[in-house]
């Protein structure tokens, strides 16, 4: 049974999330990669060159021992390419299975799954993180976007 405590442990973890997302959106929006990198990288930790060359950056968000969300965010390598900047989040831990992505665009939402290989089990606090987000403004499922595509052809 998952406990009033407990949820609300998840509940507020969910809010630190959204508003994380909300900052990463806004430096894809607004910083260059440079800049992105310089604000974002985890101390001591810079990109490889394969990462520069791609334009890409991996960072983590730790909330305890037992919750962290490994990220990257990738930006267009050319001016000639027309994908916008975008991210995708994996949780490890606790919520080991919540896969979260989203791009630099304000009109896009923010998608939240739950992923777990074949045969591995989601971390205890995973369902309940997904339902979490899956309810805040914005944010959505798969299938949701899924439907929408299909209903706007």
């Amino acid at each position: 049974m998952f406990g009033s405590r407990r949820k609300a442990v998840v509940e507020k973890r969910a809010k630190q999330i959204a508003r994380m997302v909300l900052v990463i959106i806004d430096g894809l929006q607004t910083k260059t990669y440079e800049q992105f990198v310089a604000i974002f990288s985890n101390p001591g930790n810079v990109p490889s060159t394969q990462q520069r060359d791609n334009r890409e950056l991996s960072f983590q968000m730790q909330f305890s021992s037992s919750c962290w969300y490994d990220a990257i965010a990738t930006y267009p390598r050319g001016p000639d390419e027309t994908d916008e900047p975008h991210f995708y989040m994996q949780g490890g831990g606790d919520d080991w299975g919540v896969f979260i992505s989203g791009n630099a665009n304000r009109d896009n939402r923010v998608t939240v799954e739950l992923h777990v290989p074949p045969g591995q089990r989601a971390g205890r606090d995973a369902s309940v993180m997904v339902r979490a987000l899956q309810t805040t403004p914005g944010w959505s499922s798969y299938t949701d976007r899924e439907e929408a595509l299909a209903i706007d052809l």
